[in-house]
């Protein structure tokens, strides 16, 4: 936490004292991209989103019928907790525990599951687009390129915001 406050303290001295050497160099140029524009309306990234959703949708579908089973299973154990047994009472309070906590670690499974393939759709998306990022930046010269959607820009005027540039070439790339 303080270290991330050090960090977004020292990003824009960093800018000003590069902005202060800026007459010293020849063209001074800055860049920022939204990375998460990026990636979201990328051709690649569409197409790691629409197989995330499939994933997400399947494992919803999956997961919404074991709690509709459970809810039914509960309902019946409410309406008949009357009429049954203790031993059978009890007996079949254990297997409702049981499958609900089943549920449950299924639950915290898939969610691991879906955060892990969020980061393996992603994850090369993200390392080309910050290569095509790296190129832009040395074939026209930009001294510094920043993330827009990171906490050390406040403000970026459009007129410096590449993200539309560094789209079309990664998609032309991936064609």
């Amino acid at each position: 936490m303080i270290r991330g406050r050090i960090h977004a303290a020292i990003a824009p001295v960093a800018l000003i004292v590069l902005a202060l050497a800026a007459p010293a160099a020849a063209e001074f140029k800055i860049g920022i991209v939204d990375l998460q524009r990026a990636l979201n309306e990328s051709t690649a990234g569409k197409k790691a989103k629409e197989q995330f959703k499939g994933e997400f949708d399947k494992m919803q579908n999956s997961l919404k019928g074991e709690k509709d089973r459970l809810d039914k299973m509960k309902d019946d154990l409410e309406k008949q907790s009357v009429v049954l047994k203790p031993d059978e009472r009890k007996t079949k309070a254990d297997e409702f525990d049981r499958r609900q906590r089943d549920l449950r670690r299924k639950l915290e499974d898939s969610d691991a599951e879906l955060r892990k393939k969020d980061s393996e759709l992603t994850g090369d998306i993200l390392k080309d687009l910050a290569e095509v990022i790296q190129e832009i930046g040395q074939r026209e010269n930009y001294t510094v390129i920043l993330e827009n959607s990171s906490s050390s820009v406040l403000y970026g005027a459009k007129s410096i915001d590449m993200t539309d540039e560094v789209i079309r070439t990664f998609d032309a790339r991936k064609k």
